[in-house]
């Protein structure tokens, strides 16, 4: 990312339609030769791969986090079962159905979904790194004070490139990700209450059952 973002500075690559970011600074390094071709094509190759990596991470992680989720009872518990294939079917369908939803309000457009996108990617890298420099501090172990440096470091890079997203794309999709974030975690308070209020009212029932002659 920084080698990227130092490359794009240099060449003074700015976003064009039609034409990735990527896709000019890769021109402009291996120029017009033969290699230079394959090595362009390669390079948008390996792009393509690494976003259908992405993508597909999505499908297979997002199911079990929201399972760890449900068992904590932050979400709905329907999201613990495992369907035939053993994989947790009702959050790869509900993750389906919020990628649709998507799809359709934003209608299709990758230029107004990718300021969301880049928005929730790099604040999710500012919360894990953070966590593991957390993690670190609490475990302690041999060579624990270099690791917390790397991750700490890593979470300060992602966190301002969060703040520059947030500042130049807020009116272009970003400020959905301001918005979905408190709502989320109400959502996840409020069913955590109920969860907790119907567990309270079960050991009330059972404590009134056994006590009764």
């Amino acid at each position: 990312f920084l080698g990227i973002s130092w490359l794009a500075s240099q060449l003074q690559t700015i976003p064009v339609p039609g034409e990735t970011v990527i896709a000019q600074i890769a021109q402009a390094v291996y120029g017009d030769s033969g290699f230079g071709t394959v090595m362009f094509a390669f390079t948008q190759i390996a792009t393509m791969l690494i976003l259908v990596l992405a993508a597909n991470t999505g499908f297979a992680d997002f199911p079990r986090l929201a399972n760890f989720l449900a068992q904590d009872g932050y979400l709905p518990r329907q999201l613990t079962s495992l369907g035939d294939r053993l994989v947790f079917s009702n959050g790869i369908l509900a993750l389906s159905g919020f990628a649709g939803l998507l799809l359709v309000v934003f209608g299709g457009s990758v230029t107004r979904l990718i300021p969301l996108y880049a928005v929730g990617v790099f604040l999710s890298f500012t919360l894990s790194q953070a966590g593991m420099v957390v993690h670190w501090w609490k475990e302690q172990s041999q060579g624990w004070l270099g690791k917390a440096l790397i991750n700490g470091f890593g979470s300060v890079v992602t966190a301002v490139v969060t703040g520059v997203l947030l500042y130049s794309k807020f009116l272009q999709g970003a400020w959905l990700v301001v918005v979905a974030i408190p709502l989320l975690v109400t959502l996840f308070l409020t069913i955590h209450r109920h969860y907790r209020s119907v567990a309270r009212r079960l050991r009330l029932a059972a404590d009134v059952k056994l006590s009764l002659p």
